[in-house]
């Protein structure tokens, strides 16, 4: 019992970290020296900006993207916090999709993890520049396809 209890602490301990992450506050922050490098960038996105579609439909959302990459990962939030829309990666030349919060549509959250028996989704990386599609899950089992574009801003 007590291992249990501390394995839900930890993971909430975890979870609440890697959402600070990857919130809208501007990056990582550490106290301690990291193991490698970590960058971060955020502005305002071109203006041609984030596309989001899901089920065929474009999801307005707002100009803005914001990546952050650190332990061989790329935590992506796009829009405002509203919007909720929040992808990892594994970082690198051929990055894969471990997860995708697409936010809440018809009353459902849609989302993607990897290892759930779901198929992996197309990733392709062109510089800045990601365009992921495949098919995530609204609510507790219902399919979705999705096509995610956008732009990280330029490193600092």
């Amino acid at each position: 019992m007590r291992y249990g209890s501390a394995a839900v602490v930890g993971s909430a301990v975890l979870a609440g970290a890697c959402l600070v992450g990857c919130s809208s506050g501007g990056g990582v922050h550490r106290d301690a020296p990291t193991s490698g490098p970590v960058s971060s960038s955020v502005s305002d996105a071109p203006a041609a900006g984030p596309r989001v579609v899901v089920d065929g439909v474009v999801r307005p959302v707002e100009n803005r993207v914001e990546c952050v990459t650190a332990a061989d990962m790329t935590f992506v939030n796009i829009g405002s916090d509203s919007d909720a829309i929040a992808a990892t990666l594994a970082a690198g030349d051929n990055p894969t999709l471990q997860s995708l919060t697409l936010g809440v549509i018809d009353g459902h959250p849609v989302m993607y993890n990897s290892g759930h028996g779901a198929a992996e989704p197309t990733v392709t990386k062109s510089g800045q520049s990601y365009k992921i599609s495949g098919t995530a899950t609204a609510g507790l089992s219902t399919p979705a396809t999705f096509e995610l574009e956008f732009t990280c801003p330029a490193r600092r």
